[in-house]
């Protein structure tokens, strides 16, 4: 028998009492109508769990109540000709496949009534045991009205809603970059290389490798080595190509030039920053060794100063000594970066640096 009588014969302040007593969400939002269904549908499916309520005592009786006119034993079927079974047996039901089956049918016929051997009499022999053998306490079916209720359309997502998923989507995809970014090692790549760059050994080998390498390139000429042809499909002209000479670097026009550099701008001046080492006795604390790792082993402030000592005098011809020819200072002149302005400029950048660590390390 179906609850919805009784529910509706209840005044809804007892509709939202047993709605809050069971759970129901947002009972006040329905109409006393749609309450009721509602609420039939929510006591049907959790019966299991309300039908020990005293609130729900009456409600879960009239629920288990059969219809009239369908009690178990008047839906038994009679054969005609045939006596009423007093209480037919449970017997497995046959698998769908073969419940039509002829050979079945003509057994059971056989084993129930010899008398009677047709197919059709058999199909409703074995369709009125079925239907004898189903529970008296089965649940019927939900009323239509119940049923048009369950179709809902579907309501259009919040404002709140939208902004929440839009929200967690924005965060999802900030931390992928970020494990993304972490991931590639640019960050610890970075500090690594401020970490060997924030030092006067590295300005000062800076310096010298941009003079090296300007150097390298004004005294080895650059020659045309053949033309790429042009590529119609493409539509690109015929492409030059040049290389360093290298061979260049065989002759004495490049290496006299190097010598001189190379000696008056890093070697020398290397030589007199190790023996004139002021930072060697600037260190009071502990006892001064050879290979102690608080202690430069090459002054860069004294290194500079001879640097810039050198190049003056070397390259305005006052202390050769007729070693070197006026066209190989010449050479060394217009080969270095800004010629003698250039290594000076070099050297108060290196001198700079050196004093400005020192100040450093001392405060």
């Amino acid at each position: 028998m179906s609850g919805l009588p009784y529910l509706r014969q209840l005044r809804k302040g007892a509709l939202v009492d047993i709605a809050e007593e069971t759970d129901f969400a947002n009972p006040d939002e329905y109409n006393k109508n749609d309450l009721v269904v509602a609420l039939d549908r929510h006591l049907r499916t959790n019966q299991s769990i309300f039908i020990g309520f005293e609130s729900l005592t009456e409600y879960y009786a009239r629920l288990d109540t059969p219809r009239k006119g369908h009690s178990p034993a008047k839906r038994i079927a009679r054969t005609p000709g045939r006596p009423p079974k007093k209480e037919p047996e449970p017997e497995p039901e046959p698998a769908p496949k073969e419940e039509f089956s002829e050979p079945e049918y003509v057994e059971e016929s056989v084993a129930v009534s010899p008398t009677v051997a047709t197919p059709s009499l058999s199909r409703t022999n074995a369709r009125q045991s079925r239907s004898a053998q189903q529970t008296p306490y089965q649940t019927p079916r939900i009323p239509s009205i119940s049923a048009v209720a369950d179709v809902e359309p579907p309501l259009p997502a919040s404002p709140a809603v939208v902004t929440e998923a839009i929200d967690a989507q924005t965060t999802k995809l900030y931390e992928g970059v970020q494990r993304v970014w972490k991931a590639s090692g640019v960050v610890d790549h970075a500090h690594a290389l401020r970490a060997n760059l924030s030092n006067v050994k590295a300005i000062q080998t800076i310096v010298l490798l941009v003079e090296g390498v300007i150097f390298l390139t004004a005294r080895v000429p650059i020659r045309y080595l053949t033309a790429i042809p042009a590529i119609k499909y493409f539509n690109t002209a015929p492409f030059r190509t040049k290389v360093p000479d290298l061979f260049a670097m065989l002759e004495s026009d490049f290496w006299v030039p190097f010598s001189v550099w190379f000696f008056t701008c890093f070697a020398l001046p290397l030589v007199v920053s190790y023996f004139f080492n002021l930072s060697w006795n600037a260190s009071n604390s502990g006892r001064r060794t050879r290979s102690s790792p608080t202690l430069a082993q090459f002054d860069p402030l004294i290194f500079n100063i001879a640097k810039a000592l050198l190049a003056h005098l070397v390259l305005n011809k006052e202390i050769t000594g007729g070693l070197v020819s006026q066209y190989t200072l010449r050479a060394v002149r217009t080969s270095v970066p800004g010629g003698e302005r250039g290594v000076l400029t070099g050297t108060a950048i290196g001198a700079i640096g050196a004093i400005y660590e020192a100040i450093l390390t001392r405060a």
